[in-house]
């Protein structure tokens, strides 16, 4: 998501010397990927009722500048209308059986979830919900989970295991002549 950050960044700064290959990186990331056809032009569905698309073309390599700009007012359309501003957070969709439909869930916000027909809805469904309760959590000054893609990592935990467990680790260790963490991490690693 940084590389996407930065290239709108210097869209918004230059929309004039954008290279073709980042707006359509851009446009991929937002909108998903362009419909299939033999022009020299990408077009790209949007979410939201009107002219439904996105049209762009390369130019020598550029984008052309008024394209560009097309580009931003939909991704700050998608932003407002769709909450997702900065979201960060991590998303899954599956399908239920017991409510014969795709649910949307959030790691960070395990007490939610949007159940919807398409997978495509689910998770539509799900970031706005997460952006609307992050929002009323700012509102009311309750602390709003960190996305995880953004927390750091020591690498370091404590596992409590069993002592038995611990002995054939211990045992199993002893035998390849490595750590014990060396073998609990590569057994973790599988």
């Amino acid at each position: 998501m940084a590389k996407i950050d930065a290239i709108l960044a210097q869209m918004k700064r230059n929309p004039k010397n954008v290279r073709f290959t980042d707006l359509c990186k851009v446009c991929e990331n937002f909108f998903g990927e362009p419909r299939k056809g033999a022009s020299s032009h990408r077009i790209y569905k949007i979410p939201w009722q009107g002219d439904p698309r996105i049209n762009i073309q390369n130019h020598k390599g550029k984008a052309k500048a008024y394209q560009v700009k097309q580009v931003l007012l939909a991704f700050e359309k998608l932003e407002v209308g769709y909450g997702i501003k900065n979201d960060r957070y991590t998303y899954r969709v599956t399908w239920s059986e017991d409510d014969n439909e795709y649910v949307g869930l959030c790691a960070e916000f395990p007490s939610l979830s949007w159940l919807a027909l398409t997978p495509e809805t689910a998770l539509k469904g799900i970031r706005k919900l997460v952006a609307d309760v992050v929002k009323d959590m700012d509102t009311t000054g309750e602390p709003v989970p960190d996305p995880i893609s953004c927390r750091s990592y020591s690498g370091k935990f404590m596992v409590r295991v069993p002592p038995d467990v611990h002995r054939l680790l211990a045992v199993q260790a002893a035998e390849f002549g490595v750590s014990l963490n060396r073998i609990v991490s590569s057994k973790l690693s599988q």
